[in-house]
């Protein structure tokens, strides 16, 4: 079971997140580092600093080991979860095709990032996660069986969430 986490820290979450959306993220990294640092069970805040470190900064090994922590306190939580999955599959897939280069080193292949994104997203599926996010699974899901040509749904016939209007 995950602690609580006290309105200050989501707070200075929110707070955080307003720096990141006005571009400032070198701000933004510094303050859910001290977040981080001071609330070290709060999953969201691990799991933000992980993805902005994966998605904005190409650090791919810093940001993979810190949503590995955020899994660790918070996989109960499917949107922890399906954060961890979905970086994953981004490395992978900056691995396999080689775009975006100057990003930092991680140890694996391409696959085995992929079978682990895919089996983080099987865990989210487990943990009861809204229809948006099974949606967003699914996707997911799909788009790592298509890559590696291994069916998530094991060959059978599943119930799949409906189609979202965009």
């Amino acid at each position: 079971m995950t602690e609580p986490v006290p309105d200050e820290a989501r707070q200075a979450l929110r707070q955080v997140m307003q720096s990141h959306a006005g571009g400032d993220i070198d701000q933004a990294l510094a303050a859910v580092r001290s977040i981080v640092e001071r609330w070290p069970h709060y999953a969201q805040a691990r799991s933000y600093l992980g993805q902005t470190l994966v998605t904005r900064r190409r650090k791919f090994a810093d940001g993979l080991a810190e949503l590995d922590r955020a899994v660790e306190v918070g996989g109960d939580d499917a949107y922890i979860l399906y954060s961890a999955g979905w970086c994953r599959e981004f490395v992978a897939n900056a691995m396999a095709t080689g775009k975006g280069g100057g990003h930092q080193a991680v140890e694996g292949t391409p696959e085995e990032m992929y079978a682990s994104a895919n089996a983080l997203f099987l865990r989210a599926l487990e943990a009861e996660p809204d229809d948006q996010l099974i949606g967003d699974i699914q996707d997911m899901l799909t788009v790592i069986s298509k890559v590696t040509g291994v069916p998530w749904d094991g060959g059978e016939e599943i119930e799949h969430a409906p189609p979202r209007p965009r």
